[in-house]
């Protein structure tokens, strides 16, 4: 029999699991009203899952590849082949509202070895479970940029949007990065997301972001649509 002791104990420790889950998921997601609109931030290596065969690894924390000096954090890099990254995020945590968004990431990618950017809804209503076969066009292109250093990259081929500009849902929206080209030369360190299709962001603003406080417990359309979508 469970004496009164052992359960105020087994409830002071279930508490302090909530309390660090909670520390946890305040550290993963910063926000900001910059320019025209708003912003939400979050780390590259901060992915919700990957594809089976883990093509894309950590940097540092995987020992796939060093992160070049003025990296926040570790990086995510392609170590080769066909893979994905799949990552959600709640723009309400911004105070944003459904419409036209920019993707734009911090990277290093000398010989401008692209991507292919997925989003829930503005690409469709069911996350493919492969690479899809319409991708064979520019405009869901990120990342085909010559940039040898760290910058923040806004375009997605070669000064055009290509695939960067996507409509997203009130709420929680879900991103997929596929294969392209991208390869071990190609570090990915933050991503954001803006209202404001002009904004161009600086180290300085990422700093001076504030850090959005997000559920212990999440529950609603990222955990239901993923695995809902990827079951069909």
């Amino acid at each position: 029999m469970i004496t009164k002791c052992q359960l105020i104990l087994g409830l002071l420790f279930s508490f302090m699991l909530m309390a660090v889950v909670t520390v946890f998921a305040v550290e993963e997601v910063k926000v900001s009203e910059y320019g025209n609109g708003k912003q939400i931030w979050f780390e590259a290596e901060l992915f919700d899952e990957r594809d089976e065969n883990e093509v894309y690894k950590l940097g540092k924390g995987e020992g796939a590849k060093e992160p070049t000096d003025g990296a926040y954090g570790d990086i995510v890099t392609n170590s080769g082949g066909d893979g994905w990254l799949r990552y959600n995020f709640d723009i309400s945590l911004a105070g944003g509202e459904a419409g036209d968004w920019r993707f734009i990431g911090r990277v290093i990618n000398p010989n401008n070895h692209s991507d292919w950017l997925w989003v829930l809804g503005d690409d469709g209503d069911e996350i493919p479970k492969e690479k899809p076969g319409h991708f064979q066009k520019d405009v869901e292109i990120i990342f085909e940029e010559n940039t040898p250093e760290w910058a923040w990259v806004r375009t997605g081929i070669f000064g055009a949007d290509g695939g960067t500009v996507n409509k997203l849902r009130d709420g929680e929206n879900v991103m997929i990065i596929y294969t392209r080209q991208s390869s071990n030369l190609v570090q990915y360190d933050v991503f954001l997301w803006s209202s404001d299709l002009e904004y161009e962001p600086t180290n300085e603003d990422y700093e001076n972001a504030e850090v959005a406080t997000l559920p212990v417990n999440p529950k609603g359309l990222l955990t239901t649509t993923w695995g809902n979508l990827k079951n069909r």
